[in-house]
């Protein structure tokens, strides 16, 4: 029997769904012990924005995104994949929970593979924008 292997893009695009199911177990199944997970922004304002290490980092990173912000709309434009990176270009209608303020915003997340894993994550995107949304 033969197993099947997804590419790189194809790994991403399932870690969106699965973020979009809020299914972190299998993200976890898609990441590497020694992950490298960087969120923008002031820690101080959006507590989920900062460098997570490890399997239980990256849990503790979708914690708090799925418990300060919803996003209305959320939408992956296009994957870009060259060797071991996969970069995604997309936009995103989120609200803050503690605020119910809302925010739009394009971002790109960058996404390095190692092995068929990911073993390291960037995003790039308004963290200002973000934070004085969330202010309360």
């Amino acid at each position: 029997m033969e197993t099947l292997v997804m590419t790189n893009k194809e790994s991403v695009q399932s870690l969106y769904e699965l973020f979009g199911q809020g299914n972190v177990p299998a993200i976890l199944d898609l990441v590497t012990d020694d992950i490298k997970w960087t969120c923008p922004g002031p820690t101080n304002i959006l507590p989920y924005a900062q460098v997570y290490h490890g399997k239980k980092g990256v849990s503790e990173f979708f914690r708090l995104i799925y418990a300060n912000k919803d996003f209305p709309g959320f939408e992956v434009k296009e994957l870009i994949e060259e060797g071991d990176k996969v970069v995604a270009l997309g936009h995103w209608d989120a609200k803050s929970k503690k605020t119910g303020n809302p925010y739009s915003g394009d971002w790109a997340m960058v996404f390095y593979f190692r092995d068929g894993k990911l073993y390291e994550h960037r995003e790039y995107y308004d963290s200002y924008g973000e934070a004085m949304a969330s202010k309360g």
